[in-house]
């Protein structure tokens, strides 16, 4: 399935901002220039912003954390948003420092998120997308 247009689209949220930043920069290192991509990270305290943050930016690809500092919500809750109200295609991976069987565990039941990232799993996860991208495009 082609996902990205002329511009993949990526977008990180998470609750912390030092990880956010150092997710963003982990992305930049590792897409390939020769796919042209805009990565945003950006803060959400709450799911309800995260939320916010797919409507304004519209992401292909999605990083999804996996609790909100300021609310009982999760990642989960967000997923579940997608699964019911989101129509264009969109790649969702969670992300966290939690294991990936934590992880597994709490997205299990949601359509949408397919790829767990844990510690520093992003080369792993941005030569997926990419490879898939290259194939599509062939």
């Amino acid at each position: 399935m082609k996902i990205f247009g002329k511009k993949t689209k990526i977008l990180i949220v998470g609750d912390h901002g030092s990880p956010l930043e150092r997710l963003k920069g982990r992305f930049d290192i590792f897409w390939p220039p020769d796919i042209p991509a805009k990565t945003t990270a950006v803060y959400c305290a709450w799911a309800d912003e995260a939320i916010e943050a797919i409507k304004e930016y519209r992401p292909d690809i999605l990083l999804l954390n996996y609790a909100f500092l300021q609310d009982e919500k999760t990642g989960r809750d967000v997923a579940r948003w997608i699964d019911q109200n989101y129509r264009t295609p969109i790649r969702v991976a969670a992300h966290s420092d939690r294991s990936e069987e934590d992880l597994r565990q709490l997205f299990a039941g949601t359509e949408c998120v397919k790829d767990f990232i844990c510690g520093d799993r992003i080369k792993e996860f941005v030569e997926d997308c990419t490879r898939e991208e290259k194939a599509d495009g062939d």
